[in-house]
C-alpha cells in the first residue's frame, strides 16, 4: 500500500523552484497513475505499482530540474480546450487566451469571416477561435515543421473542419500567400530580444528559441505585420497581437506610421494588468 498524501508531500519538497509545487506534484501523479483528487480522497492508501512509483519519481526529478510541467503532461488547457504540446511549440499561456477571447467577441453574430493566426505554434489561438466560430474560416500559418505537425494534431483532435494549416514564412507577406483577404489577423510572434532571452527563467530554455527570440530590437515581426499584412485587412476588420510589456507603445507607432491614417491601434493590458497587447482595425470602433 502507498500513502499517497505522504508521497505527494515528499514530491513537493523536491520542487523548490516551482511556483506551485503542490499542483505540479498532483498533476504528475495523476498523469502517471490516472488517479484524481476524488480517488485519493476515497482511497488515500491505494496500491500503486513499483513501475508507476519509479516513473512518478523520475518525472518529479525532471520537473525539479526546470523541465516544464506542460511538456511532461504532453497537453495543456487553453480557452476551455485541451491542446497537445511538445518541445517544438510554445506552451499555451493564460494571458494569451485574451487574444482568442477578443477575436470571438468581435466575431459574435458574424458569419463567413476569414481569420488568420500567424506564427500559430500549437494552433491554440486560431483553433480556439475556429471552435467557437464554426461558420468562419480560419487559416493557421507557421514556418516551423514541428509547429505545423502539432497544430494539425490539435485540429484533428478537435475535429475542426473550418481550419486550414499552411507552412509559410510570414515575412513573404500576404500577397504571396494565396490566401483570401482577412477580416481578422491574430498573432503571438517571437518578440524577446537576445539580451532579454539570456535573463529568463530556466523553463523558457526548454521551449523553442525560434518561437521566442527576435534578433535586434524584437520588433521585426510587427514591422512585417504592419507592412505586409495589415494593409490587406478587410474594411472594419480586426487585429490583435501579443508582445513584450515594453513593446505595445512602439508597435502602435509602427502601425500608425506604416498603414493608412484611418487605421486605429491601441495598447491593452493582460489579465495580470501588464500592458501586453496591441489591437485595433480600420475604424475607431474597437
Amino acid at each position: 500500500m502507498t500513502d499517497i498524501r505522504a508521497l505527494l508531500k515528499e514530491a513537493e519538497k523536491k520542487l523548490v523552484t516551482s511556483d506551485a509545487p503542490d499542483v505540479d506534484a498532483y498533476e504528475i501523479f495523476r498523469f502517471v497513475t490516472g488517479l484524481g483528487r476524488t480517488d485519493i480522497l476515497l482511497n488515500p492508501c491505494a496500491e500503486i505499482s513499483e513501475e508507476k512509483l519509479c516513473k512518478f519519481s523520475a518525472l518529479i526529478e525532471k520537473r525539479a530540474s526546470g523541465y516544464p510541467l506542460q511538456y511532461i503532461l504532453g497537453e495543456w488547457d487553453f480557452y476551455g480546450l485541451s491542446f497537445f504540446v511538445n518541445e517544438g511549440v510554445l506552451i499555451p499561456r493564460n494571458e494569451t487566451e485574451q487574444i482568442a477571447d477578443e477575436a470571438c467577441k468581435f466575431l459574435r453574430n458574424k458569419k463567413d469571416k476569414i481569420i488568420f493566426d500567424l506564427c500559430t505554434g500549437s494552433g491554440c489561438i486560431g483553433l480556439s477561435v475556429a471552435a467557437n466560430n464554426p461558420d468562419c474560416k480560419v487559416y493557421l500559418a507557421d514556418i516551423s515543421p514541428f509547429a505545423i505537425e502539432c497544430a494539425e494534431k490539435n485540429r484533428k483532435a478537435l475535429a475542426l473542419n473550418n481550419v486550414q494549416i499552411i507552412s509559410y514564412d510570414i515575412f513573404k507577406g500576404f500577397k504571396e500567400s494565396g490566401l483570401p483577404t482577412p477580416d481578422v489577423i491574430l498573432s503571438n510572434p517571437p518578440y524577446v530580444t537576445r539580451e532579454e532571452f539570456e535573463t529568463l527563467q530556466t523553463e523558457i530554455f526548454y521551449e523553442p528559441e525560434s518561437a521566442i527570440v527576435c534578433e535586434g530590437d524584437g520588433l521585426d515581426f510587427y514591422r512585417c505585420l504592419a507592412e505586409k499584412w495589415l494593409p490587406y485587412l478587410n474594411e472594419n476588420g480586426f487585429f490583435m497581437f501579443e508582445s513584450g510589456e515594453e513593446q505595445p507603445g512602439k508597435i502602435t507607432q509602427i502601425i500608425k506610421h506604416t498603414t493608412a491614417s484611418d487605421f486605429h491601434a491601441e495598447c491593452c493590458d493582460d489579465i495580470y494588468g501588464v500592458c501586453r497587447f496591441v489591437k485595433g482595425g480600420k475604424t475607431d470602433a474597437f
